[in-house]
């Protein structure tokens, strides 16, 4: 007679059994990353952290990749208008020296993390380039309760009227490099660090 027929193995039994320990502790997992999750996109603290993460994982731009080399790609359009954070009309006519022309928006987790680098690189060129920085997606109230909360002394712009469409953009931020006879010199999608060599360099050969 086969005497191990009613004898069952306790290792099969160990694996069936749950251990509470390891419950316990993938619920307290679980808790923390979920915590994790809604303190980044459900708070005014987690946006901020993240566009401080964003400003330390930014390279500089690849000029060479991002230059507009046909002349008709160059050209804009008609004389885009834009409106300033104190509610006057100003024309791309208007800026005669280089453009830093970059498009942004108040929710973009990127488009503040690279903001510190354009900061930067202002200050370095201030007098010599003009920095115009729109936000077409956000209304003043918007705008004017960003650049208090990060304390920029900068004019900032909404879009006022049609953008032309060689200067269209498909992703925020999108930044383009134009030069004093409004040509349009380079395009770049995507966050970056401007305040860098390459940029320098970019920016003073259309000195």
């Amino acid at each position: 007679m086969d005497t191990h027929n009613n004898v069952k193995c306790p290792t099969f039994v160990s694996m069936k059994k749950k251990n509470p320990a390891k419950k316990k502790s993938d619920l307290i997992f679980w808790g923390v990353a979920l915590g994790f999750l809604a303190f980044l996109f459900l708070t005014p603290w987690g946006f901020k952290f993240q566009s401080y993460l964003r400003s330390w994982m930014l390279w500089s731009p690849d000029t060479e990749e991002s230059a507009i080399l046909d002349q008709k790609d160059q050209v804009i359009g008609y004389d885009w208008m834009m409106i300033s954070d104190q509610g006057e009309e100003v024309y791309i006519s208007d800026f005669d020296k280089p453009i830093f022309l970059n498009f942004w928006a108040t929710w973009c987790a990127p488009c503040r993390g690279e903001m510190p680098s354009i900061v930067a690189l202002r200050e370095k060129y201030e007098g010599k380039v003009d920095f115009v920085l729109v936000s077409p997606s956000d209304n003043l109230e918007k705008i004017l309760s960003a650049k208090k909360e990060e304390g920029w002394d900068f004019t900032v712009y909404q879009n006022g009227s049609q953008i032309p469409e060689n200067l269209g953009f498909e992703v925020y931020p999108t930044t383009y490099i134009i030069d004093k006879n409004k040509q349009i010199r380079y395009k770049f999608e995507g966050a970056y660090d401007w305040d860098s060599e390459d940029v320098h360099m970019m920016l003073d050969e259309l000195l």
